[in-house]
């Protein structure tokens, strides 16, 4: 900014691509950070109440510099009026925003769609795209840590093939889940699945109910 400010606009595109280098690695921090939290019983479960309608806003604005960048088009899909859930709002949040960066990276000129479902104990989250698929081998690792679909994918889109194992873990941690359907050449769908209201992690349960006993 203050390049151009002082009209050095020479150094502008390198200025670029430090930042770019920078928040990469920053985030690269972060997922590695997350994981290990999570592998080693850490992460910690920030339960609060939020509107479910709201957070899909806060999302699809957020993804929105993503979308664009390849030409894509998004819609937000829901059935009504869907109310409260009481979970970690945080990670729900990053769950979402993986799944449909993930949809961006892959998807060229498509569609991107997020829909969300409710009944009487669960949402479902489905993040559906139009982008390169994958195939049933592809499939088979794709929630592995540092895995992406193939060597190929790694090369051509970048990534830290992170984003998937770590949206994985956060919905488990919540007792929840997410699965996978792809067809190569067509698209893929990702759907969350989660309690309306998310109970504490049983390791962190019992680390409560350890500390209150101690302290009577």
């Amino acid at each position: 900014e203050e390049a151009e400010d002082v009209g050095q606009e020479d150094f502008v595109p390198d200025l670029q691509k430090i930042h770019g280098s920078g928040q990469h690695l920053l985030g690269l921090i972060n997922d590695v950070l997350d994981l290990s939290k999570v592998e080693a019983g850490k992460m910690t479960l920030f339960r609060e109440e939020f509107e479910v309608t709201k957070l899909l806003g806060e999302v699809e604005a957020a993804v929105q510099p993503l979308v664009k960048k390849n030409d894509n088009r998004l819609r937000i899909e829901s059935n009504g009026d869907l109310g409260a859930m009481h979970a970690d709002l945080t990670k729900t949040r990053q769950i979402l925003f993986n799944l449909l960066s993930n949809a961006c990276k892959f998807t060229e000129k498509g569609d991107i769609t997020l829909s969300a479902t409710r009944d009487a104990d669960s949402f479902t989250f489905a993040v559906r795209d139009t982008g390169i698929g994958m195939s049933e081998e592809q499939l088979g690792k794709l929630f592995e840590a540092f895995t992406q679909a193939d060597d190929s994918t790694s090369r051509k889109y970048g990534g830290t093939g992170l984003g998937l194992a770590i949206s994985r873990k956060f919905c488990r941690l919540m007792g929840g889940d997410v699965t996978v359907t792809s067809t190569l050449g067509e698209g893929s769908t990702f759907s969350v699945t989660l309690p309306v209201i998310v109970r504490p992690a049983p390791e962190l349960h019992e680390m409560e109910t350890k500390s209150n006993s101690s302290t009577e």
